[in-house]
């Protein structure tokens, strides 16, 4: 695919400059060394660059052609997911993953999936490369050692603050660790589901598991007590734990209330003050458990606060009541 200087599309208001970014894309025979045929995946926002461009352009799914646009946040139009046979997808293109395809080939009635073809890696090493549908580092035919392993982690959170289920001011929590801390287990996320079914893009039903506590950002959550959804940091603000159908997993993040992705912690008033911070889903009172049973064990899942203070205490918005504790700065959201 490339994109080319002509064919400008005025679609959305939200294009600007002309041409300069609405380039329209295209099917051209291949030629690694040209720019107009090079891209790159952006794992963590799901979003596609030209290298022959600006880097504040996405590759964009517009009802009539694709074009090169001006990146905006939350666009579903600039979604690209790739699935386990390695295929490029529109995340408008849910029903019919093919539908983008047909515009590039001439609206044919068989088209070809768009795959990816590798050409040069961040890791450094030819070898090894950051997979766009696990966002893990792959070496085909070599063991992945530890050091690459490492470069999956993600380093900082970031909130756009533009998505359907971010309520504005959101009210988040310091990083929080959950589990059975007695016995040093944590709930964490597998790095991309390879199972689900219905589900094609990373994390999208990823699965729930118990490990030893780390310093992994898969074993981080941040908890918003405004909408009550939890994030895990390896995954990004896209995806909520979810409780449906008997499982527990992430999930695309849906709009509205969404009880099956709503939780607390409980306040343990009075007889029952054991029972504080234990991790309960919002929708049915009478099922406070019964996603624990999915797991491995039985724990009693927990909260703690990752920040700590001058005096070593749990430092940020207590996820429990809602109140800030400890000595830290307010630098919350």
């Amino acid at each position: 695919m490339m994109d080319e200087l002509e064919g400008c599309s005025t679609e959305k208001s939200w294009l600007t400059n002309g041409c300069i970014n609405s380039n329209r894309v295209t099917f051209r025979e291949c030629n690694e060394e040209n720019p107009e045929h090079r891209w790159t995946f952006d794992f963590q926002n799901k979003r596609i660059h030209s290298q022959a461009r600006r880097a504040d352009l996405c590759l964009t799914r517009l009802s009539e052609n694709l074009s090169m646009a001006a990146c905006q946040p939350a666009n579903l139009q600039q979604l690209w997911f790739f699935n386990q046979q390695d295929h490029l997808y529109s995340r408008v293109d849910l029903l019919d993953s093919l539908a983008f395809v047909k515009l590039l080939q001439g609206n044919t009635s068989a088209p070809s999936p768009v795959t990816f073809s590798f050409i040069e890696s961040e890791t450094g090493d030819d070898q090894c490369y950051l997979s766009p549908f696990t966002g893990r580092v792959e070496c085909p035919g070599f063991e992945v050692d530890e050091e690459s392993l490492k470069q999956q982690e993600v380093k900082l959170w970031h909130w756009s603050g533009h998505w359907p289920w971010q309520p504005k001011p959101m009210k988040l929590t310091e990083d929080l660790k959950l589990g059975d801390f007695r016995n040093n287990h944590c709930l964490a996320v597998t790095h991309c589901h390879m199972d689900s079914v219905g589900q094609s893009d990373c994390f999208g039903g990823a699965k729930i598991k118990v490990s030893a506590c780390k310093s992994v950002s898969h074993q981080v959550w941040r908890y918003d007590l405004i909408s009550k959804r939890l994030f895990n940091k390896q995954a990004g603000e896209q995806f909520c734990l979810s409780w449906l159908s008997g499982h527990l997993t992430l999930e695309h993040c849906l709009a509205g209330s969404a009880g099956s992705q709503r939780w607390y912690f409980s306040l343990g008033k009075g007889s029952q003050y054991g029972e504080r911070g234990q991790l309960r889903w919002f929708s049915n009172s009478w099922e406070h458990y019964d996603y624990v049973k999915t797991l491995d064990f039985d724990p009693v899942v927990k909260v703690e606060i990752l920040k700590k203070d001058s005096q070593g205490e749990g430092c940020g918005y207590d996820p429990i009541d809602g109140t800030w504790k400890g000595l830290c700065a307010n630098q919350a959201i």
